[in-house]
């Protein structure tokens, strides 16, 4: 969702991400295996190893993408959800309607939702 495709686990971007959940204060919030992927990623990635697995790199991907959801700013993350509302239900969309839009999906819960996903 938040990542491109074509993410590539590199020390430098896993280190800025550990860096940017650490500065927040959501690194020990996140899931413990999370944690300790990204945590053994960094390291085998210093001591010059390659990742080449398919499996470990969505892994990888999805552990990123859990950092980054816990480390937007709900603002940013209400937007996108707008936008996406808009586009599906068809109609224009500016910043302040796609913020409402995506306050409100929210804040909407799981079950009174309909069971299609905005994004």
């Amino acid at each position: 969702m938040l990542l491109t495709a074509g993410f590539v686990p590199s020390l430098l971007s896993l280190s800025a991400l550990k860096s940017r959940a650490l500065r927040k204060g959501v690194w020990f919030r996140l899931n413990p295996a999370a944690r300790a992927l990204v945590d053994a990623a960094i390291l085998y990635l210093k001591r010059g190893g390659r990742i080449k697995s398919p499996a470990l790199l969505e892994a990888l991907r999805k552990a990123a993408e859990e950092v980054l959801r816990t480390t937007t700013p709900i603002r940013l993350f209400a937007k996108a959800i707008g936008y996406a509302i808009a586009k599906r239900l068809g109609i224009q969309a500016d910043e302040e309607k796609a913020l409402a839009l995506g306050l409100q999906w929210l804040n909407t819960p799981k079950k009174w939702r309909k069971n299609t996903e905005p994004l």
